[in-house]
């Protein structure tokens, strides 16, 4: 017997899609044959890979095979994966760009990476997301944190939460680090920050 579904804290979900948002704008519109241009699409590329991995193990495919639930879920996530698919080329072409140095076929395929990230990224804002609440237990959703940092690693947190903070609002910077276990939030304010801004050359919030 499947326990009652519960209301659950999107906090991270919405940060990880307005950091991929960001980065995605900052490629199609500066993006060109730069080690800042390959830094920021190498971590971009890194946590997008392990976030749709993530989702797709511990929440979608879940959801797909829950009884009953909210009208329309099967075509939200039907067009959510139609959205993806368009998706996954475009990595590929920009990865290679990346590699090569070809300032001219990034510039072009980093735009369509742009709109075909904002399409997916929307959509699941506005017509998935939302269903997590009816589909899912606590524990059901509690799984895709675990899957998450299977994907990223014990050492990769240290990447992830500086470049997920990188320009965001701040209540939300205050929400994620409020989420952390204290030593965590130490860790992060006291070196993985600072070596960040070092590292990427830009602007990240001051905590």
């Amino acid at each position: 017997m499947r326990d009652a579904p519960g209301r659950f804290d999107l906090t991270m979900l919405h940060a990880a899609y307005g950091a991929f948002r960001r980065d995605a704008d900052w490629l199609a519109a500066e993006g060109g044959s730069s080690p800042v241009t390959a830094d920021v699409w190498a971590l971009f590329s890194l946590h997008w890979r392990a976030q749709q991995a993530a989702e797709r193990r511990a929440l979608w495919s879940v959801m797909r095979h829950v009884p009953g639930g909210p009208p329309g879920r099967a075509a939200a996530l039907d067009a959510m994966d139609a959205l993806a698919v368009r998706v996954v080329p475009l990595i590929d072409a920009v990865d290679a760009a990346v590699e090569h140095h070809d300032s001219r076929v990034l510039a072009g395929y980093a735009r369509d990476l742009r709109r075909a990230v904002r399409a997916l990224l929307n959509h699941k804002e506005t017509e998935v997301l939302p269903l997590i609440h009816d589909s899912l237990t606590a524990f059901e959703w509690g799984t895709f944190d675990v899957e998450f940092r299977h994907e990223i690693g014990v050492r990769g947190l240290r990447l992830f939460l500086p470049w997920l903070l990188d320009g965001a609002p701040e209540p939300t910077c205050r929400a994620v680090l409020g989420m952390q276990p204290v030593p965590i939030r130490l860790v992060c304010r006291r070196s993985w920050l600072p070596r960040y801004r070092r590292r990427r050359h830009r602007a990240v919030p001051a905590f």
